[in-house]
């Protein structure tokens, strides 16, 4: 398949009232179709894993909304509409307005690199 929609594509997580993602995998790489409310913070999901964080790379588009990354070396970052992005592992990530991102992770991560499904 060449291109993705939310009508072609799976929901890999849906959190009631907070949001949802659908998920392909093609060339290689995770495609993620993501929309979440606003408030949702991933600090929950990750709280178990090394640095109570995401240890993937990702990268991606805002369509609409933002977000505040907050890295384990205290490094904060705030995406909003209109940017591309890259989240290097060691992250978390918390929506500051409802938000739509299309997001894309290696199916074979860079070395030192651990895939961690959510």
């Amino acid at each position: 398949m060449g291109t993705f929609t939310t009508e072609n594509t799976e929901i890999a997580v849906e959190l009631d009232g907070l949001g949802r993602q659908h998920r392909a995998v093609s060339g290689g790489m995770i495609v993620a179709l993501e929309e979440w409310k606003a408030g949702l913070d991933t600090g929950e999901w990750f709280a178990e894993l090394p640095g109570g964080a995401c240890q993937e790379d990702h990268f991606g588009y805002v369509l609409e909304g933002g977000c505040t990354v907050r890295y384990t070396d205290g490094e904060q970052e705030v995406l909003t509409a209109g940017q591309a992005y890259h989240l290097r592992p060691g992250h978390n990530v918390h929506v500051d307005a409802d938000a739509r991102f299309v997001e894309f992770t290696r199916t074979d991560p860079a070395p030192g690199i651990n895939t961690l499904e959510l």
